[in-house]
């Protein structure tokens, strides 16, 4: 979900409206400077972290020759749209529809307060009890699985991801509201699980961003990680954004992607890398008033070559992340070892040597691409796939996928495990903020799938899997009777 700008003034006066959120405010700054991107025919590219001879796409000028996708929009007028979905699925929404929607919820008695199935008007304590913050479990954090992947839910559709020995952070958004000011604006009714900035946070390789709403391209949020990691932490973002990093003095680390494009993105001091792919999602772009449809968006597939085949020495892991990051790192649990609580490692039995994949669909909602995406990327062995913000079904349906959709991602792009995101951190659509859990685990049962092949974490709870099974039995979301 996103704010819709309907006026601008220089003072920038504020107006909330109905459950959409919509804000008269003051336009972002480098909204209304035209986006650099370039429709290219390149399919693979590298990024090597701290290399000077790294090579990612041009954002100026294009290809002679390069025939244009059907995403992209030819002969665009300076304020007009440069992207587009291409599939039938996807209808515009305009004003009018803004305000149907409006009426609709006055009539119904629906107001812009978050709320819980049975409970219109919930307390501070309802919303613990329905959205328990469970503590990040940091000595996991510290001793990754060499052949898993692991991920921790912050919140909405941040995930902190560790897999093929990098670190990577989905969407980061860790203010109070998704907003372009702190006074106003969807609030947050469960605190971040994490910010990034705590003594015991691994090192971050780099940033995976969706697209450009506010509730998953957070300005304080980028400026926090750019001060923290300058240089060293790579942005990967959809064509046109770059032109936003710089505005904020993000520069020289932000590769702009488009889809089907893909990167290898490789630590130059420890030498491992991934490949990351952007992939097609059905949404849309803006940040202000006159830059709808200006910038990409889309989803990420994140694969490792494959898993190790040899058990690394204890200690190894730890070694190499002191290099890489400059300070002590806690040692790692070696290949074919996990944590358990006390610290110590227990013995597993050793996984084929196969490459592992991680799928974080971004904001979407449902359309055909999604089987494509499994056919050329999968399996998958996890997914962060939204089940939320999809109330009134009319007006959501093309833009934000419901609980049964997003089930139907997970089956479409062969996930072994996925969990849920876009859902009970901010009330920004008319559904009760306790409903998407409910949703879906009744279309889990009702498909005859395993419990633990779709799942909502708690916030801050982790999620380890490993050879397509989830590893652990993480704590989820208390479903509403």
């Amino acid at each position: 979900m996103r704010f819709i700008s309907f006026a601008h003034n220089n003072k920038g006066s504020r107006q909330l409206f109905g459950g959409l959120s919509c804000i008269i405010l003051g336009v972002d700054k480098a909204s209304l400077t035209a986006p650099s991107y370039k429709s290219e025919n390149i399919i693979s590219m590298s990024y090597s972290q701290g290399k000077a001879d790294a090579s990612f796409p041009s954002s100026e000028g294009n290809v002679v020759g390069a025939s244009v996708p059907a995403h992209h929009i030819k002969n665009t007028s300076i304020f007009g749209p440069r992207f587009q979905n291409p599939w039938d699925t996807h209808e515009e929404r305009s004003l009018i529809h803004v305000w149907k929607w409006h009426r609709e919820k006055r009539k119904s008695g629906i107001t812009m307060e978050p709320r819980l199935v049975g409970k219109p008007h919930p307390t501070e304590e309802d919303f613990c009890r329905a959205f328990p913050l469970n503590p990040v479990d940091w000595k996991a954090l510290a001793a990754p699985l060499a052949d898993g992947v692991q991920a921790v839910w912050i919140g909405h559709a941040t995930v902190l991801v560790q897999m093929g020995g990098l670190n990577f952070i989905t969407d980061p958004v860790f203010s109070q509201r998704c907003a372009p000011v702190q006074f106003a604006g969807p609030k947050r009714v469960v605190a971040p699980a994490l910010t990034c900035t705590e003594p015991q946070m691994p090192r971050l390789d780099f940033v995976l961003l969706s697209h450009n709403h506010y509730d998953h391209l957070d300005t304080h949020s980028v400026r926090t990680l750019h001060r923290q990691y300058g240089k060293a932490l790579t942005w990967y973002v959809p064509l046109g954004l770059r032109t936003w990093f710089a505005s904020e003095g993000v520069v020289g680390n932000v590769v702009e992607m488009d889809w089907w494009q893909s990167v290898k993105h490789t630590n130059a001091n420890s030498g491992k890398s991934v490949t990351i792919t952007m992939v097609p999602a059905q949404h849309w772009s803006a940040r202000g008033i006159l830059d709808r449809f200006r910038t990409l968006w889309g989803g990420y597939v994140v694969a490792t070559s494959q898993q190790p085949s040899a058990a690394a020495k204890p200690g190894q892991e730890a070694e190499a992340d002191k290099a890489a990051n400059g300070k002590e790192a806690q040692p790692a649990a070696a290949a074919g070892t996990a944590a358990t609580a006390d610290g110590k490692t227990a013995a597993r039995a050793p996984v084929a040597a196969t490459p592992m994949r991680f799928y974080f669909a971004g904001d979407t909602g449902y359309c055909p691409v999604f089987k494509e995406i499994g056919a050329r990327l999968g399996p998958i062995d996890l997914a962060a796939i939204p089940i939320g913000a999809y109330e009134p079904r009319w007006f959501m349906k093309p833009q934000h996928t419901n609980p049964e959709e997003g089930l139907q991602i997970a089956l479409d792009v062969r996930a072994a495990v996925s969990i849920g995101i876009h859902t009970a951190t901010w009330s920004l659509t008319d559904e009760p903020l306790d409903e998407p859990p409910a949703r879906l685990q009744a279309a889990v049962q009702e498909r005859g799938l395993p419990e633990s092949s779709f799942v909502t974490l708690q916030h801050g709870e982790m999620a380890v899997v490993r050879g397509g099974k989830l590893e652990n039995q993480p704590k989820t979301l208390p479903v509403p009777v």
